[in-house]
């Protein structure tokens, strides 16, 4: 299984984790009881968070490279969008 993950520093990490899994809800399994959640992909791929005071812990897991980049970009540009404002960034390790 390959792993990455990227924190992300932000005071409203569980309003972002909850809002990512529900969106990811109407299409893949995902759910969120505060403090994790977590969203299935396809094939074999999952982006489990974490919230805290200071900031959101997102671990994707994926069976290929592909996939694994797949899960970065999905997950990361979505973040990224409903945290416009805020101006977050999401860097994956």
């Amino acid at each position: 299984m390959l792993r990455t993950q990227a924190r992300v520093p932000t005071p409203s990490a569980n309003r972002y984790a909850k809002q990512l899994c529900s969106h990811f809800s109407h299409r893949v399994k995902a759910e969120w009881s505060p403090p994790t959640g977590f969203i299935e992909f396809p094939r074999g791929g999952t982006c489990h968070l974490r919230a805290d005071t200071d900031g959101l812990l997102l671990i994707a897991e994926a069976t290929v490279p592909e996939l694994l980049d797949r899960i970065r970009v999905t997950v990361g540009g979505h973040l990224e969008r409903f945290a416009r404002r805020d101006g977050l960034e999401v860097t994956w390790e």
